[in-house]
């Protein structure tokens, strides 16, 4: 989400504070960068942000806006640098390590975007960051850290509003927060040899939401696996998908 509350980018939301405020309304590329967002021209917002900042300096609320402009258009190494930039002067802002552990992430650099969300979660106690933290530890075969992190999330409080979208080949879905958590746990399970508790999760996910692709198609992969059924099933379709739901916005 990075802007409703973890990965949800209100992207093109101006900052509420601006020291200069008089001078920013009549700064030409401010001018223009609110006409790009009123028009949903990202790029050029993103463009008349970089103008500004090279004459104001980074050390601006309008740098947190240019990462989050940069993350909205998938320019991860672009939005690492400015939020690499505003974490000098905000070291503990909690969007700005969700950036930032979200591009490390993108970047392949899963170990280094682990040791973020292990931060945020014990700062914040939030199901999203636990969700990430999972995704991650069981995207490298952390399988052990992964149930650990599982364990913590089902003492966190999980509202009907927490949703997720996840990736089927080309197509979008979208499920329960805690549907998706649920997915991933069973994964470690069955990872760890642990087929029955696996099982288990996979039916706690579709009890929250039947149309869940994903854990439907693992449990599937189970069950015809368990009754033979899986043997002619086509190499790297005979085990539950190996990749979790990504939760995206």
């Amino acid at each position: 989400m990075i802007a409703a509350s973890f990965l949800s980018i209100a992207a093109v939301a101006q900052p509420k504070k601006q020291p200069a405020a008089p001078a920013a309304k009549s700064n030409p590329h401010l001018k223009v960068f609110n006409l790009a967002i009123a028009s949903g021209d990202a790029s050029a917002a993103t463009t008349a942000l970089n103008y500004y900042l090279s004459e104001q300096g980074s050390n601006n609320n309008y740098v947190d806006t240019l990462a989050m402009l940069y993350m909205q258009q998938g320019a991860y190494p672009q939005c690492y640098f400015w939020t690499e930039k505003r974490l000098e002067s905000k070291p503990d802002d909690n969007t700005l390590l969700e950036l930032k552990g979200i591009c490390l992430d993108k970047l392949q650099q899963p170990k280094e975007a682990i040791d973020i969300f292990e931060k945020l979660l014990r700062k914040t106690q939030s199901p999203y960051h636990a969700y990430k933290l999972m995704e991650l530890q069981y995207g490298i075969k952390r399988l052990a850290e992964c149930l650990a992190t599982a364990q913590a999330a089902e003492k966190l409080t999980f509202k009907p509003d927490f949703l997720m979208t996840y990736n089927v080949g080309q197509q979008t879905g979208r499920t329960y927060l805690q549907a998706g958590v649920y997915n991933i746990h069973a994964l470690a399970l069955y990872d760890l040899d642990k087929k029955a508790e696996a099982k288990a999760y996979f039916e706690k996910a579709l009890s929250l939401d039947s149309t869940f692709v994903l854990a439907k198609q693992n449990l599937e992969a189970m069950q015809s696996i368990e009754t033979g059924a899986g043997k002619n099933m086509q190499q790297g379709n005979n085990q539950p998908t190996a990749s979790p739901a990504n939760k995206q916005n």
